[in-house]
C-alpha cells in the first residue's frame, strides 16, 4: 500500500513539472556553439575535398542549416518579446543578427577554400557539379545579408572574397562532369509521329 501510494504521489508530481524553455542566453551561447562546431567541420570538409570526398561537406552545410533553423527559432522568441515591448528584445535581435553575420563571414571563407581545393583538381569526380552547385544560391543569400551590416562589422574584403567564390565555383560547375542519367530519351511529339508512321508504311515492291 505505502508502494502504492509513494507511486501516485511520484507520477502526480511528474505532472506539474513543465518544461522550462531554455532563456534567450542560452539560446545565444548554443548559436556560439553552433558557429565553433561548424568551423572544426569545414576544416574536415577542405580536407575531404582534396581527397574527393564530399560526405564530410555535408555533414558541414547540416550544421550550418542547424545554425540557421536556431536562428529562425531566436527570432520568432524576440518578434514575442517586441509584441510585449520589451527592452531586451533590441538587444537580442542585434546579438542574434552578429551571430549571423558571424556564420556567413564563416561560409564564405570556407566556401573560397573550397573552390580553390577543387579547382587544384583537373579532373572532378562525377558529382562535383550537382554538390556544389547550390553553393551559388547560399553566397548570394549570403551578400544580400552581409551587404546590410555596417562595414566596419565585416573583415576587409570580405564581399570581394564572396564575389571570387562564386566566380571560381561557376567555372568549376561549367567544368564538372554531370551525373549520367540512364533513362531512355523520349522523342518530341512530331518525331515520335514520324517514327511510328515509318514504321507502318508499306515496304516498296
Amino acid at each position: 500500500m505505502a508502494a502504492s501510494t509513494r507511486a501516485t504521489s511520484f507520477r502526480w508530481q511528474e505532472s506539474l513539472r513543465k518544461t522550462v524553455p531554455a532563456s534567450m542566453a542560452q539560446l545565444l551561447d548554443a548559436l556560439k556553439r553552433l558557429w565553433a562546431e561548424s568551423a572544426a567541420l569545414a576544416e574536415n570538409a577542405y580536407v575531404a575535398i582534396q581527397q574527393h570526398s564530399f560526405e564530410p561537406y555535408w555533414t558541414f552545410r547540416a550544421k550550418i542549416n542547424e545554425h540557421a533553423a536556431l536562428v529562425a527559432v531566436i527570432r520568432g522568441r524576440i518578434q514575442q518579446q517586441r509584441d510585449l515591448r520589451l527592452r531586451q528584445a533590441d538587444i537580442a535581435g542585434a546579438a542574434v543578427d552578429r551571430e549571423e553575420q558571424e556564420i556567413l563571414m564563416l561560409t564564405v571563407k570556407a566556401c573560397l577554400k573550397f573552390c580553390f581545393a577543387l579547382s587544384a583538381n583537373p579532373w572532378l569526380p562525377i558529382g562535383a557539379r550537382e554538390t556544389f552547385i547550390h553553393e551559388i544560391d547560399s553566397l548570394t543569400q549570403a551578400r544580400a545579408v552581409l551587404e546590410k551590416a555596417p562595414a566596419d562589422k565585416l573583415p576587409p574584403g570580405l564581399l570581394d572574397d564572396l564575389d571570387t567564390a562564386r566566380m571560381i565555383l561557376e567555372e568549376i560547375i561549367d567544368k564538372s562532369p554531370s551525373l549520367v542519367s540512364f533513362e531512355r530519351r523520349k522523342p518530341p511529339p512530331a518525331e515520335e509521329a514520324e517514327a511510328a508512321a515509318e514504321a507502318t508504311a508499306p515496304s516498296p515492291a
